[in-house]
């Protein structure tokens, strides 16, 4: 074996070791110390690289999904500067507006809520062109299947739907039971001092002039409340026009059907003698609020519809009431003829619609289904805190909790989504 040729380090080592090692006088030279080489420590610094590589790839990949942007909600991780699209229900419209603005600002992100009618609102959702629908009547067995995938049901507020009218010389609240209401519509009782009527308004005067009915030309979830209330009062609108968003309204003999609630509302003011319906938080806040009627309950009681009377009527229903999952049928639940005494008869739920599978709705992505989902999240806890201000009734605990389990089965490609407050 050829012989170990020393390097110059090595040299230069052992020079220092002789050195080192020349005793003094009297002293016994010390051992020499061995040479030790030390081993290059190659795989700590590959395992650095590939973790160091790793944060890289994760940190890039979080800016697509918003993960560091300034929403104010679950530590950055909730996207923003996303925008939903809704359309649905006028009834609703008032508080919506108000609930886009607080989410805009809580969150950053935005909410275009059209309110073109509870009718154009399941169309859209059915075409996939919103990301939500709202309506004040729940889907039936026949949109249901329409739709191109599950749709889970949300209710989110409850509300009154008000009848009103236009009749000089008469002040107060007219005295209206849901039997006179149907025949009115239903084209039997054609005057207003009808005895009929009169019956319900002693000592009114009334006039001798004819009733012009006014209705919704659209579908409408005011005509379904309405149709559902006057479905339980009269055999005959039951097996006549029966109950819908869109049903045939009899001909009576003078009448009048205008395109959406603003419209109605509008007409009945500028004309005498007409009668129609519409929301409580348009006639309250209409520059000249019309008159309107004090209905009579199952108890024996008309009474005036009011805030507290809604808030009333939706307690009480929801003490005696199992409600549906959010993915069950709905259709039958109804808020109208409340059991208490001091209920409004004629409220009602007004309702989200979305897709359980949030990529099969309009423009899926991640992002845009997180903030959905937290949309949703924050209507049925921040938002339950402001319905009142526009004379809608905060939701039961019951149907909240509903609520809440459904936005447990929203997902996105199969994914649960994370819900962000």
């Amino acid at each position: 074996m050829p012989a170990h040729v020393p390097d110059s380090a090595e040299r230069c080592l052992a020079m220092s070791a002789e050195v080192d090692s020349v005793p003094a006088a009297g002293e016994i030279a010390p051992t020499p110390r061995p040479v030790v080489r030390r081993r290059r420590r190659r795989g700590r610094w590959i395992t650095l690289s590939l973790l160091l590589t790793l944060v890289v790839v994760v940190v890039g990949a979080g800016f697509p999904l918003h993960w560091y942007g300034p929403s104010k909600s679950t530590g950055g991780r909730c996207p923003s500067s996303v925008t939903l699209q809704g359309n649905g229900a006028q009834f609703v419209q008032p508080l919506v507006a108000q609930w886009a603005s607080a989410f805009d600002a809580h969150t950053s992100n935005s909410v275009n809520f059209v309110a073109g009618g509870s009718g154009t609102g399941i169309t859209d959702l059915a075409a996939r062109t919103v990301d939500f629908a709202a309506t004040d009547n729940p889907l039936s067995p026949s949109q249901r299947a329409s739709m191109p995938s599950s749709v889970l049901t949300f209710p989110v507020t409850e509300g009154a739907l008000v009848i009103v009218y236009n009749l000089p010389g008469v002040s107060g609240h007219l005295n209206l039971s849901g039997a006179v209401l149907a025949d009115i519509y239903l084209g039997r009782v054609t005057h207003w001092n009808d005895p009929a009527i009169a019956a319900n308004n002693s000592g009114v005067s009334l006039p001798p002039s004819s009733i012009q009915t006014v209705h919704r030309s659209d579908p409408a979830g005011t005509t379904f409340v309405l149709s559902d209330f006057l479905s339980k009062e009269s055999p005959a609108w039951a097996s006549g026009p029966g109950k819908g968003i869109g049903i045939a309204f009899p001909t009576a003999p003078a009448q009048s059907a205008p395109h959406g609630n603003a419209a109605v509302l509008t007409y009945v003011e500028a004309t005498h003698y007409t009668v129609g319906y519409t929301d409580l938080t348009d006639v309250l806040t209409a520059a000249n609020p019309p008159s309107y009627a004090a209905i009579l309950n199952p108890q024996g009681h008309y009474v005036v519809p009011s805030l507290a009377s809604t808030v009333s009527a939706g307690q009480d229903i929801a003490a005696n009431t199992t409600f549906p999952s959010s993915s069950g049928d709905w259709y039958n639940v109804s808020l109208v003829n409340a059991p208490g005494a001091t209920d409004y008869p004629v409220t009602t739920l007004a309702y989200l619609f979305a897709f359980q599978a949030t990529d099969r709705g309009f423009a899926p992505s991640l992002a845009k289904s997180t903030v959905l989902a937290e949309w949703f999240h924050w209507i049925l806890t921040t938002g339950q805190g402001s319905a009142n201000a526009s004379n809608f009734a905060a939701l039961p605990a019951s149907l909240v909790s509903v609520g809440g389990a459904g936005l447990s089965t929203m997902s996105f490609n199969g994914a649960s989504l994370p819900i962000c407050s």
